[in-house]
């Protein structure tokens, strides 16, 4: 569809060399070292001094606790420097993984992380960590066990739906989802909803059925103080985020929920679109999604991370339940639909005026960095091809090279370890069919009809391949309003989440990460 409205097949070499690009990154890292060597040894007791440990215990508590608040501080610190910490790493697996993972994580923001993956000086830490991940499995599971595991998860490794997906049965093995009166019940409870979170936002993006179950958790949320952010509450945002999440899968995005009427699914809409509205309106002004974002009001980058996050969690659901309203209503082109498309403008555009404040660095988590850029550059590439004399495609057109900016940008600081800036080309592509198309005799912007089809690679891919995020429906917030002109045109959304066929061979956002080998030798090394 979308080479016809181009008139050209420029396209289809465009995405030939991103799966190009895709299968050498596989060949190149199925030939890389797995993270420990046949009869190594994992002795740590001269890894690091513990001048350096402390400066990287402290900077993780500092730059990543506050964001991802289960742990305590003063537990593990008290464990980390007491004497003996050569012995106590070697007799407990699940210790020496979470210890290892913290200096990993923490040495990132003192020059030793690395887009290039195994690469950097945080690695060092970090495949002592990863290679006892096999023993984590098969040993005992403990409140530190659950610990290691999601810290494991916050590497440039991204392999979170295997560590957040364990990370999740332990949890629920142990029983942190349960109320408690042991005397360290309180992280025990912020360990279980920080786990909650990730893994509700993960198969929410995944679009798969959760892990854990609402109904079996019995734990209240704890009021953190290294995760208060003035009057702002940020673990228990994201965790009733996650809840509304949860809600919406289930009722919308499941395949049972494929068999819903068309009135079924208006009013189910509805509902987690309130929902979503009143989590919005819960938010305190300077995080509050849909306000103008004052960067320079926040103390610390961990703290401009927290806002951003807010900002790209609501995005993120708002486009998800746009483009299904499309689906829903496909070929209907009534007052909801054309709501929502230009609610899916304002959403990409939200998310691209953010870009300007997100840290390029290897630490900076891959969902910011990436993900939701890359769905807003895709969904403003869609309405732009889509709409090529509209009101708003010389705003739409502007903001695409934004985005192409920053996958320009991104590429540079990673010296070409993540190859984004091939994206840029869409801007291009379609900058150079305005030009041609958008000021033909007779093209005022409005829907020719008939003309409105799939586009293969971003409706058939709704919930899974790209990136399954979407928008909200209802009322715009104030500071939000577009002006209301001519409708938008989009193709009809005629794939759901689970249609089989949706697949378009590779996903674009394997640009972004390392994968691990097919043979998993990355854990599990031969003897």
């Amino acid at each position: 569809m979308i080479s016809r409205l181009l008139g050209h097949n420029g396209l289809e070499p465009l995405l030939e060399r991103i799966s190009s690009i895709v299968d050498h990154r596989y060949h190149r890292l199925e030939h890389s070292p797995s993270t420990r060597k046949s009869g190594e040894q994992l002795d740590s007791a001269n890894v690091t001094s513990s001048d350096a440990a402390k400066l990287y215990i402290d900077s993780y508590f500092s730059q990543i606790h506050p964001v991802h608040p289960f742990l305590d501080r003063q537990t593990f610190e008290t464990r980390s420097f007491k004497s003996g910490l050569a012995a106590d790493l070697a007799t407990d697996v699940s210790w020496s993984a979470l210890y290892h993972a913290v200096l990993a994580l923490g040495c990132q923001y003192h020059g030793g992380a690395a887009f290039e993956p195994r690469k950097g000086e945080s690695w060092k830490f970090y495949r002592i960590a990863l290679g006892l991940f096999p023993e984590i499995l098969v040993g005992k599971k403990t409140l530190v066990t659950a610990q290691a595991i999601v810290a494991l998860n916050f590497s440039y490794m991204h392999i979170d739906e295997l560590l957040i997906g364990e990370a999740a049965r332990t949890a629920q093995e142990i029983g942190l989802n349960q109320a408690s009166t042991l005397p360290e019940s309180t992280v025990r409870h912020q360990t279980f909803w920080v786990i909650y979170a990730l893994e509700k936002l993960l198969a929410f993006n995944h679009a798969k059925s959760s892990v854990i179950m609402d109904s079996d958790i019995g734990c209240p949320i704890p009021s953190v103080p290294e995760a208060t952010f003035g009057d702002y509450d940020w673990l228990f945002a994201t965790a009733s985020f996650a809840r509304l999440l949860s809600r919406a899968y289930e009722g919308l995005f499941s395949i049972s929920a494929t068999l819903n009427t068309q009135e079924a699914y208006y009013e189910k809409l509805d509902a987690i679109t309130d929902l979503l509205e009143r989590w919005r309106l819960s938010i305190p002004l300077a995080f509050r999604p849909g306000e103008a974002f004052h960067a320079r009001s926040f103390r610390s980058s961990c703290e401009t991370l927290v806002a951003l996050t807010t900002h790209f969690y609501y995005h993120d659901a708002s486009i998800s339940l746009c483009r299904l309203t499309l689906h829903v209503g496909k070929n209907q082109d009534g007052p909801r639909q054309i709501e929502s498309k230009t609610i899916l403008m304002r959403s990409a555009r939200s998310i691209i005026e953010l870009l300007r404040h997100i840290d390029i660095e290897p630490y900076t988590p891959v969902y910011t960095i990436a993900l939701l850029p890359l769905s807003a550059l895709f969904i403003l590439f869609d309405l732009v091809i889509h709409n090529p004399s509209h009101p708003e495609t010389s705003g739409n057109l502007a903001l695409l090279e934004v985005a192409a900016g920053h996958f320009s940008r991104l590429e540079y600081v990673s010296g070409g370890t993540l190859p984004s800036s091939i994206l840029a080309e869409f801007a291009y592509l379609a900058r150079n069919y305005v030009r041609t198309h958008g000021c033909q005799p007779g093209s005022d912007g409005a829907p020719p009809s008939g003309l409105i089809s799939q586009n293969d690679w971003l409706a058939d891919n709704s919930a899974s391949a790209v990136h399954g995020t979407n928008q909200i429906l209802g009322p715009l917030p104030p500071s939000m309003d577009l002006p209301r002109t001519l409708p938008l045109m989009l193709p009809t959304f005629d794939a759901s989440a689970h249609d089989a066929d949706s697949a378009t061979g590779f996903n674009v956002m394997e640009l972004f990460g390392s994968m691990i080998q097919s043979d998993y030798d990355t854990f599990f090394s031969p003897p």
